[in-house]
């Protein structure tokens, strides 16, 4: 898959440089701090991820209380029309979520000022003189995907997901207007469902005459899924739901009409995912409780969720429906774009970061395409290492590992297999592997496989077997938080009290990193790392 996978980041790049990337981005946080943040970050790499001639307006805009990335997608809506001011709608309006707690990311996520999507890549900007974050990254992919709509005629938002990165295993054409009539687009990947995917995954279902979405599939068994697909007919195939998706301009509109009042409501929250989307294929009022007895029948409990937040809602997505008809001539049009196998990067949790970065010192095809991505060179030296702007001591066993940007002084140092990013260190011992990120240490051992220490600063480091740690630059001075991955469970005491011998919890860490301006806690950082070993 490497091959159309890294053609889909060349054609990326030659987007961005041709000026043909979104006009207009909507990056949708959770706080005034937060909104400051994204403008400023945004404003600073928007030449690199969408437009080298920088003329994409970045919009900032807030969701202040939980409404679900459906009301939240027509809140953002609203305020997107708000800032343009009556300035028309360019033909695409790229829209970024980047907020949510990032409990399961805990400690990085209090370390990155609790936001998850602002972990930091080893791709620089051109002057060097940033890192692009994970939020950069994701929203440099979406530019392949809005171009290929905007060139087929569609005219909408993309809706995507702050902290993943999705590059297209199919190579798409463009230069038609196949998407001119179309009010909906999934993402999938057009795939045989599996156990896995069944249980983990949202399946949408299409005709594959027409490729208009028929029907959404919750998650569910294998078996009951083969049932449930065995009696729609052979003309109906389905795909991995992959998340993002996009909606036209007129569709947007109705739906904020309808669903204004409850974007406002502090209590209202709904997802896109699934019931949104089964509402809107479902026909008739029959259908949709169809569709609640079944799922009360498989023990879940989603619908009646929803019924006791909204009573109303399919009601609601039928008066959309309705206005959409009265005014446009037919029903909305929902089809699928196939992305194929994609090449999927996630950083939001610890264990799917933990993978991408091992597999990015691989020759395998991820690793080869996240090289790709990055920047990074393909060809290694003669002890099969990648050395990016780095020094090493003579001496040192440093074998089939990438450092980048680093700076490594004792020659007793062991790195095998390894990966090392913006590095200052004096003695590093990783015989296992494992990834140091953003450190600065005279002594930092790993002893096992899969940990990962993050912007970690100080005098001596040890990491045991799928450890992670950081340090919080607090204003009463800087204090090392650790977890390991073998922690899936990030709720009550897990989160609300000291774990793992740490000196405070991570509800409070989180707290106290929201008291502290970013730029103060940057520069704490950058401080200690710049001059650790002058």
């Amino acid at each position: 898959m490497s091959n159309s996978w890294i053609k889909n980041i060349h054609n990326c790049r030659s987007i961005i440089r041709s000026n043909l990337g979104p006009r207009v981005v909507n990056v949708v946080s959770g706080s005034p701090a937060d909104q400051a943040y994204w403008l400023e970050s945004l404003k600073i790499t928007r030449q690199e991820i969408f437009r080298t001639d920088a003329e994409t307006t970045i919009i900032s805009s807030i969701e202040g209380r939980r409404k679900g990335n459906f009301l939240g997608s027509v809140n953002a809506w609203m305020e997107v029309k708000k800032a343009m001011d009556g300035a028309p709608l360019p033909p695409m309006v790229l829209m970024n979520m980047v907020f949510g707690l990032g409990k399961r990311f805990s400690p990085f996520t209090q370390a990155l000022g609790n936001r998850k999507p602002a972990f930091p890549t080893p791709l620089r900007t051109a002057n060097l003189e940033a890192y692009l974050t994970m939020a950069d990254v994701a929203a440099m992919s979406a530019t392949l995907w809005q171009h290929h709509l905007e060139s087929n005629g569609f005219n909408g938002i993309i809706i995507k997901w702050g902290d993943e990165a999705i590059v297209p295993g199919r190579i798409w054409e463009s230069g038609m207007s196949k998407y001119k009539n179309v009010d909906g687009i999934r993402f999938i990947w057009q795939t045989e469902p599996t156990e896995e995917l069944a249980r983990e995954k949202e399946w949408v279902e299409f005709d594959t005459q027409t490729l208009f979405m028929t029907h959404q599939y919750t998650r569910q068994g294998l078996d009951s899924l083969r049932m449930r697909l065995s009696e729609r007919g052979q003309n109906r195939q389905v795909g991995v739901n992959l998340g993002s998706l996009a909606i036209s301009y007129p569709l947007m509109q109705a739906a904020e009409e309808i669903f204004r009042e409850d974007v406002l409501n502090d209590n209202k929250w709904v997802d896109w995912d699934p019931y949104t989307w089964i509402a809107l294929t479902c026909r008739d009022e029959s259908e949709w409780k169809a569709e609640a007895a079944l799922e009360e029948r498989m023990g879940k409990t989603g619908m009646v969720d929803l019924a006791n937040r909204m009573p109303d809602f399919f009601y609601k997505i039928q008066q959309v429906r309705d206005i959409f008809r009265a005014r446009h001539g037919r029903s909305p049009q929902i089809a699928v774009l196939d992305f194929g196998q994609p090449y999927w990067m996630d950083w939001g949790l610890h264990l799917s970061l933990r993978r991408s970065l091992e597999a990015l010192v691989t020759d395998s095809d991820l690793g080869t395409t996240s090289r790709e991505l990055f920047q990074l060179p393909q060809e290694r030296d003669q002890n099969g290492n990648l050395l990016v702007r780095s020094m090493i001591p003579k001496g040192a066993d440093i074998r089939n590992s990438i450092l980048v940007d680093t700076v490594v002084t004792d020659p007793e140092t062991v790195i095998l297999g390894g990966l090392v990013v913006a590095g200052r260190h004096r003695k590093l011992q990783m015989p296992c592997g494992g990834c140091a990120l953003f450190c600065a240490a005279d002594d930092m051992m790993f002893n096992g496989a899969h940990a990962i220490a993050f912007k970690a600063t100080g005098n001596r480091f040890q990491l045991g077997e799928g450890d992670r740690l950081t340090t919080l630059y607090l204003s009463d001075g800087p204090i090392t938080m650790q977890v390991n991955e073998s922690l899936i469970n990030f709720e009550g005491g897990n989160y609300t009290l000291p774990v793992l011998g740490n000196p405070i919890s991570f509800e409070e860490a989180g707290r106290r990193m929201s008291e502290v301006d970013t730029r103060l806690v940057e520069k704490r950082w950058f401080d200690q790392w710049n001059n650790w070993l002058g």
